[in-house]
């Protein structure tokens, strides 16, 4: 039984508490604007002049820019590709085919000769 009183005095709080809450706006009104403020922010909208940045952003936004510069990254990474290729097997072939100035010396430092009488 203690438990119901304690649950009514719970929901009767909340009640008081909504009630204070809608009662704050009693005195509320509704905000207002100035009486040419729309037209004042489109004449501003109207004059304002475009900067480099937006002009610039137009441009590069444009479908056929866009193709070009992908083709253009497209195409530098493939032909990057395969000079790479090709520098690699050129200097392959030329380490075989240019002897090492190591060689020699590296054969015949482990030629050890008995010179105990």
């Amino acid at each position: 039984m203690t438990q119901k009183i304690k649950g009514m005095n719970k929901k009767e709080n909340i009640n008081q508490q909504v009630n204070e809450a809608l009662d704050s706006f009693d005195g509320a009104q509704r905000a207002s604007t100035s009486a040419y403020l729309l037209t004042r922010i489109r004449a501003r909208m109207a004059n304002e002049q475009n900067s480099v940045w937006e002009q610039a952003g137009r441009f590069i936004a444009r479908p056929w820019v866009f193709a070009l510069g992908l083709f253009l990254i497209i195409g530098t990474n493939v032909l990057l590709i395969i000079n790479n290729n090709n520098a690699a097997t050129t200097s392959v072939a030329e380490q075989i085919s240019t002897p090492d100035e190591l060689s020699n010396t590296v054969a015949t430092l482990y030629d050890f000769e008995n010179n105990e009488p």
